[in-house]
């Protein structure tokens, strides 16, 4: 049952996103992060704030919309590397957020755990997210959001079937019980394989050199996202983040390597691969 509602939710989210991605524009494809990001900042902070009000983690996601916005000036020159607007807006939500805090002195319970939360969140999901708005305002953008997603989501899928198929020693169990080393190296050896035979595809002036180290490192980089996700889990003494898309958990699991991954494209794309 678990396999088949995995299956049933992926059959329905894919073509929405594809559908966004390819149709709905720049300001699609900039709305839809947008959810994205306030539901995985709601969920971020409800596992270590589960009483906290709603107006409480609107505030959280209102400047998490500041900072996901301030990725679409890339839009005027993507290939420019200037990360002036962005790294503006996170030290101005920043200082709001420590003004806050400052007036809020005395009636916050827990001020430095309250405190230390809500950055984390911001810069966790918001922050690492806006990535995916670079990535998609670059020349070829939604192909290079589409190899993306195609590369992690294979990682993610052959990693849990190969785990859950061969077995074997535990990568890490006092962070991530269930991930073994047969599902790692699967997962990895998956998105390599996509990653390449993709990337010739769409990318054909990289090169196969290039898409093979690419292609690793996302491998790599998604699953220190996977392991980072679950230990934030550990620590709030829960299994899944919510229960938002059934068979896979909350948004934050769909999330967790493409949070990290994101970013390692954008980087790469601008100051290697060219």
């Amino acid at each position: 049952m678990q396999h088949l509602k995995r299956w049933l939710t992926a059959l329905i989210v894919l073509p929405v996103l594809l559908l966004v991605l390819f149709k709905g524009g720049h300001t699609g494809f900039v709305l839809l992060i947008l959810v994205i990001s306030a539901l995985g900042q709601w969920e971020f902070l409800g596992l270590f704030q589960p009483d906290s009000l709603g107006a409480q983690r609107l505030k959280a996601i209102l400047l998490g919309t500041m900072l996901l916005l301030s990725f679409t000036t890339a839009q005027r020159a993507p290939t420019l590397c200037n990360p002036s607007a962005p790294l503006f807006i996170v030290v101005l939500v920043l200082f709001v957020l420590l003004l806050f805090y400052l007036l809020s002195y005395g009636h916050v319970l827990d001020l430095g755990r309250d405190l230390m939360v809500n950055t984390l969140g911001l810069m966790y999901v918001p922050l690492l997210l806006g990535h995916f708005i670079w990535l998609r305002y670059l020349p070829q953008g939604e192909m290079w959001v589409l190899w993306l997603l195609a590369v992690m989501f294979a990682g993610d899928t052959m990693a849990f079937y190969t785990g859950q198929l061969l077995g074997g020693p535990k990568l890490y169990p006092t962070v991530s019980p269930g991930k073994t080393w047969s599902g790692t190296l699967g997962g990895v050896a998956a998105s390599l394989v996509v990653g390449v035979l993709l990337g010739l595809k769409f990318f054909p002036k990289i090169g196969l050199v290039g898409l093979i180290w690419l292609s690793l490192v996302l491998g790599v980089v998604g699953l220190l996202g996977d392991l980072f996700e679950s230990m934030i889990k550990r620590q709030a003494h829960v299994k899944d983040a919510s229960q938002l898309l059934p068979g896979h958990g909350g948004m934050l699991d769909r999330l967790d390597s493409l949070l990290f991954a994101a970013p390692a494209v954008v980087y790469a794309r601008l100051f290697i691969l060219g």
